[in-house]
């Protein structure tokens, strides 16, 4: 699965790349690179991982506050060597590799840590499209900006109404799974369903928990207006301030939103063609476009691939460890799936 995931990533990562690519004068971007403000884009290496992994980490800690009491610092050392295997590994291990991160250092739960994790992503994405509908109210933004806040907002409601479903009647929910498995595929992978149904039932009971939840909801909010923060100074960097803060939340929003599908290890090509496709709503000039996501990308992969490396070598990991934190991960869930979960749930395969 993770090799069938990596050639799609990197066939999505070329097609990007292309696209971005096209029109582009080549003669430009290097004298445009020359000419930014370094002053500004080392202001982005300082502040990206603060952001990035300070954070997120505040964030996760408040999710699993009902489970564990955790530090911050355990927290930003699992985002940073997780976001690290973003960057550097193939078919996006990187949550993998955050929750086996912590699940090592702390004594919580694999299952729950990645569960949470991915309750983490959903108050994302509700971040994320709020930003965007709330740009539509003061800017004229093009159709198909639109369509992909509408259309997000009711994948990340879909996940939230089967989270709640989980929560409110999770043996008819794990009864329906199994059902639905058997007859499709005749079995043959209820052992991933049933590490599926565990990352959910440990993840998702944080919902008990209204108020962290919102809590961490505007944490997101916060976190993702000071991730736009970058986003305008790397504009201003290649003279492009007249963009202004709308310009940069737009971009900000459509790229996270973008770089969810499958890609190459740090989201390169996917990132400049959203980039690119972002800033012609604000009649930016392709090639300054595609000169301004090669350096602001670049400033933020070294910053945050730079402290990555750092807390990857002083946990004593190894690489071997994060390629196999998806395998031990998923282990981990069907047999804490099987031992506690389903006795929980009192599952009667019988009737």
């Amino acid at each position: 699965m993770s090799r069938w995931k990596t050639w799609v990533g990197i066939a999505i990562s070329v097609a990007a790349i292309w696209w971005a690519m096209r029109g582009v004068e080549w003669g430009l971007v290097w004298p445009a690179l020359r000419a930014a403000d370094w002053r500004l884009l080392a202001a982005v290496f300082l502040l990206a991982p603060v952001i990035n992994i300070g954070v997120r980490a505040v964030r996760w800690r408040i999710l699993l506050r009902p489970v564990a009491s955790l530090s911050v610092a355990s927290c930003a050392s699992a985002t940073a060597v997780g976001l690290l295997a973003n960057n550097v590994l193939p078919a996006r291990i990187g949550e993998f590799v955050r929750a086996y991160a912590l699940a090592r250092r702390e004594p919580v739960a694999t299952g729950t840590a990645f569960g949470s994790l991915f309750l983490e992503r959903m108050l994302d994405g509700f971040a994320l499209v709020g930003i965007l509908y709330a740009l539509t109210l003061v800017r004229d933004l093009p159709a198909w900006a639109d369509t992909t806040a509408q259309v997000a907002l009711w994948i990340f409601f879909g996940f939230l109404a089967f989270q709640i479903l989980l929560v409110v009647w999770p043996r008819g929910v794990v009864l329906a799974a199994r059902e639905i498995g058997r007859r499709l595929f005749g079995g043959r992978f209820q052992e991933p369903i049933e590490g599926a149904l565990a990352t959910f039932v440990d993840g998702f009971h944080l919902l008990r928990r209204p108020g962290l939840i919102v809590l961490s909801l505007l944490l997101a909010f916060a976190q993702w207006t000071l991730i736009a923060l970058l986003f305008f100074l790397g504009l201003a960097a290649f003279d492009l301030g007249r963009v202004g803060w709308e310009g940069a939340l737009f971009t900000n929003s459509i790229t996270a939103l973008g770089v969810a599908v499958p890609s190459s290890p740090g989201f390169v090509g996917t990132f400049q063609a959203l980039v690119v496709k972002s800033l012609e709503a604000f009649q930016v000039d392709r090639t300054v476009a595609f000169t301004y996501s090669i350096g602001f990308h670049a400033m933020n992969y070294l910053s945050v691939t730079l402290v990555g490396l750092f807390y990857f070598f002083r946990e004593g990991l190894s690489w071997q460890e994060l390629e196999r934190s998806e395998e031990e991960l998923e282990r981990e869930m069907v047999e804490e799936y099987e031992t506690v979960i389903e006795p929980s749930l009192e599952i009667d395969e019988s009737g």
